[in-house]
């Protein structure tokens, strides 16, 4: 029973449902009670302990559905006789036995041998494969995966591996020297014909297990290293087929940002103990601690501004930046973004009033194109943002500072660093790049608090990380 709750589990994970320590105890308590004969109970058990929410449940109901399928070796039409009921698949799923078998006569996974699995009464391979024994077959084939470890597939390239591996446990050694001595049996050609007909047959079957298996266990696997090459790439290198999967992991790396830095702030929050407010509240106590009181202290959230270049070379950038401050709204604080290329352009309404991934690109195309042009920019911000500027205000650049020749306009740069709590520019650009060519990144540098090399998610949640921490500190 542990064993398949333990499949069941990583089934689960591999289905994208997280399924927490205390979970896992829960649902093996749940199905001590309800047993395992009963299909509806038991998913309805392990449902009400491993599904948190409306959309966990719709994921747990896909997975449970998929993992508790038994039609291996089933006839194209019509019932076959001994194949499991519904409840008694689950059963036979859960510790590879049967219910209504005393437990001292149940066969034990591997006691096959060297020769291969020999569950099922002990009968040989080709008696179940002969005898259409689809109830039998599919419970040898469970414990033969069991045994070579299928729960490990990740990758297509495995396919063909576990699938020979689940025959030789079953005990395809044996069968394949039946056929080669009924071959070599003068009268018994057809004998070797449905030999050689049951043993394709096996392959197909254990062949679309091991699929099946597959898409439940490898999926998530196979996700994460995706997801964890797409979080180092360069931003500016992502395909747009990846868009979609991008914003998903954005969302989960600002969700991780967000929780964290919650639980640091409640933390910072609760202040000091105030002894003598408390000994002076407890004195009717005789001096016991019922009731303690804390010093509070208010932990501002940062008040960020983000201006970003939307030009051609870096507006893959922006996009992930913008998505990423706005999947942290709960953390910071009236959050204004501003686009340009070669003026400001106030885009947070759009930002208001359009989800995110919508409202990104919908400034995207609306303010970039045309040559970058940072000077004029930075006279923009004098003119627009300097009178809303102060030691609450972080102001976020992202762009890599190639301003085509013109006027860098460096002391707009200088007020910035007087006025605001903090300026940080991310330059998608390596730093061996700053200053080369039109680039006036060493020009502005000494203005900024922080002036960073920023290309990727992983980097890009590393200062948004930073931010967050420093503004608590020194809140």
């Amino acid at each position: 029973m542990q064993a398949t709750l333990e499949d069941f589990f990583k089934a689960l994970r591999g289905s994208d449902l997280e399924v927490h320590l205390n979970a896992q105890v829960d649902a093996a308590r749940a199905v001590e009670l309800v047993g395992w004969s009963d299909r509806t109970l038991l998913k309805n058990a392990l449902g009400t302990t491993l599904a948190k929410t409306t959309a966990d449940r719709v994921l747990f109901d896909e997975a449970f559905d998929r993992f508790f399928r038994f039609d291996a070796f089933q006839k194209p039409a019509g019932g076959v006789s001994g194949a499991p009921s519904a409840g008694q698949a689950a059963s036979q799923s859960a510790d590879q036995t049967n219910p209504d078998q005393p437990k001292d006569e149940q066969p034990k996974i591997g006691s096959g041998g060297p020769g291969g699995c020999q569950g099922s009464g002990g009968q040989a391979l080709s008696q179940l494969l002969l005898s259409g024994d689809s109830a039998a077959l599919a419970k040898r084939m469970q414990e033969a995966a069991r045994e070579v470890g299928l729960t490990d597939i990740w990758f297509f390239t495995q396919k063909g591996y576990y699938t020979q591996k689940i025959q030789q446990a079953m005990g395809l050694e044996l069968l394949d020297r039946e056929i080669a001595d009924a071959k070599r049996q003068t009268m018994a050609p057809e004998r070797a014909k449905e030999l050689e007909l049951a043993r394709k047959r096996l392959f197909n079957e254990v062949r679309n297990f091991v699929e099946r298996k597959l898409a439940l266990y490898g999926t998530a696997p196979t996700r994460q290293l995706h997801d964890d090459f797409l979080q180092t790439q360069k931003l500016s290198n992502i395909e747009k087929r990846d868009f979609e999967r991008m914003h998903v992991i954005v969302r989960k790396m600002a969700k991780r940002l967000a929780e964290r830095h919650a639980r640091r702030k409640k933390q910072r929050v609760r202040g000091q103990l105030d002894f003598r407010k408390t000994l002076r509240k407890n004195a009717a106590y005789g001096g016991i601690l019922f009731e303690t009181f804390w010093r509070t202290k208010v932990v501002d959230r940062p008040r960020v501004i983000a201006i970003c270049d939307v030009s051609g070379s870096v507006r893959q950038y922006a996009r992930f930046l913008l998505l990423f401050l706005y999947s942290l709204d709960e953390q910071l604080s009236g959050v204004r973004s501003y686009a340009f290329t070669n003026h400001l352009v106030d885009v947070s309404d759009t930002f208001a009033q359009l989800p995110v991934e919508q409202a990104v690109d919908k400034v995207i195309q609306a303010v970039g194109g045309s040559g970058t042009d940072y000077g004029q920019t930075l006279l923009d911000i004098e003119e627009q943002l300097l009178d809303q500027i102060d030691r609450r205000t972080t102001i976020l650049f992202l762009g890599d500072a190639r301003n085509n020749r013109g006027e860098a306009h460096t002391e707009v740069m200088r007020l910035l660093y007087e006025r605001a709590r903090r300026v940080i520019w991310l330059n998608p650009e390596p730093t061996s790049f700053w200053g080369l060519g039109d680039s006036e990144m060493k020009r502005y540098a000494p203005y900024c608090h922080i002036a960073r090399e920023c290309n990727s998610l992983v980097q890009l949640e590393s200062v948004l990380d930073a931010l967050l921490r420093t503004n608590a500190a020194s809140a």
